[in-house]
């Protein structure tokens, strides 16, 4: 098991950087093709709006798979990818997590 830990924490590291660019192009879309909805969410980005509202909005938009009311195959397509990356990225998460006091503990 300690072979799978630093493995598993490099690949987790990565994918931050990976929801990074994917929350920058949705931002962009949101930004370009629907600026209404970007407005009332308050102008969401990675670094300059980044607060706890602006978060929790933006994880309602979602998780409440919101972006379906836009009727935009591309967000759509956009959204369910980060949903996806999303639980595999939590699934890698707590294997992470358990990994650390059973490969340890022998």
């Amino acid at each position: 098991m300690r072979e799978v830990f630093p493995f598993l924490f490099g690949v987790l590291f990565c994918s931050i950087f990976v929801w990074f660019f994917l929350c920058y192009k949705l931002f962009k879309i949101l930004e370009i093709r629907h600026p209404e909805k970007y407005e009332n969410m308050g102008r969401p980005s990675l670094i300059m709006n980044n607060s706890l509202a602006s978060n929790i909005t933006f994880m309602k938009f979602l998780f409440k798979q919101e972006w379906r009311a836009l009727n935009d195959t591309g967000l759509a397509a956009l959204c369910t990818t980060m949903l996806i990356f999303f639980g595999f990225y939590l699934v890698g998460f707590l294997a992470l997590f358990l990994a650390i006091p059973l490969g340890y503990a022998s």
